[in-house]
């Protein structure tokens, strides 16, 4: 249930993961509270990155980043597929705030019916916005088709895990029955600048007892989904001051079946850890000395600057 665990799931965890964790700690050099010293101490804090563009490594000289840096100055433009991506976001984050807010106001009868009218409305509300950037008219059904489909796993999941909760202890205040109904917080804001970061992150939830970070993607796994997640738990250890073991990348996708769910549960490792700081201060170099990465032998097709690196 996007951010619930399954039976599987708390198993898996707690029989594999927490285990794995607890025989090989995390090296102290490499939490997110030791930001003043190195490994984490950044070059600079004055070029704050944000977490996506030193983990993802799209372009292998790194040319991406500096023409967003140093051409462009603003938002990378975004494509159809993006914008999607973007809205299927902004549906899962504004549906757990609504039933949050519901459920304060001890307004949770009929909440499935609510979540759903709200939905349709972030649908509409977000493709409105995305079409001043992109053109999506042949995006709109597609995005409309899956966008419900969410609305509508999500309104009976959050329903369902009310009711449940409340027939448990229905001695509960509307506060209680929040924090065990919600055992997460959405949209996670993180000042980052301890690491070089920006100020303003948000990662998608994070368990408000801590220990674990999600991120929701809506394409293919990829290598660095994972280094991702990594770096918003340094920047959570770094702004919070508690540990971050677990990550999950949560995969969102739509088959001829219907809607598809997939969550990668992993520890985040020293290795992890590493790598995301390497790639930090290999972004940060560059920057600094603001010399122009070569283009690329070969470009990713999903680039959306290409057109600065090869004209047209």
């Amino acid at each position: 249930m996007i951010y619930y665990l399954d039976q599987a799931e708390v198993r898996f965890l707690t029989h594999e993961l927490l285990p794995r964790i607890r025989s090989n700690p995390v090296d102290e050099r490499l939490r997110g509270w030791n930001w003043h010293q190195p490994p984490l101490k950044p070059y600079t804090y004055e070029i704050p990155l944000s977490v996506w563009e030193v983990a993802a490594r799209i372009c292998p000289t790194n040319r991406d980043v500096w023409v967003r840096r140093r051409i462009i100055k603003r938002s990378v433009p975004t494509t159809p597929y993006i914008a999607k991506g973007i809205i299927i976001h902004r549906i899962i984050s504004g549906l757990f705030k609504e039933a949050k807010k519901n459920v304060y106001l001890g307004m949770y009868r009929g909440l499935r019916e609510k979540l759903v009218n709200r939905g349709a409305e972030i649908i509409e509300e977000e493709i409105k916005n995305m079409s001043r950037y992109v053109d999506l008219s042949r995006s709109i059904d597609e995005i409309r088709g899956f966008g419900s489909e969410i609305i509508e796993y999500l309104a009976i999941s959050i329903e369902n895990k009310v009711l449940e909760v409340k027939a448990k202890y229905p001695f509960l205040d509307h506060e209680g029955l929040v924090n065990l109904v919600f055992p997460f917080a959405v949209e996670l804001a993180i000042d980052g600048r301890f690491l070089g970061l920006s100020r303003y992150l948000r990662a998608d939830a994070s368990w408000i007892f801590g220990g674990i970070i999600y991120d929701v993607k809506t394409g293919y796994r990829q290598r660095w989904h994972r280094i991702q997640v990594a770096g918003y738990a340094l920047a959570i250890e770094s702004f919070y001051e508690r540990p971050v073991d677990i990550g999950g990348v949560i995969y969102v996708s739509r088959s001829r079946g219907g809607l598809r769910i997939e969550k990668d549960f992993f520890p985040i490792t020293d290795d992890l850890r590493s790598r995301f700081l390497e790639n930090r201060d290999e972004l940060q170099m560059m920057l600094l000395k603001d010399k122009e990465p070569p283009v690329a032998d070969k470009c990713p097709k999903t680039c959306l600057l290409h057109r600065y690196c090869h004209g047209g």
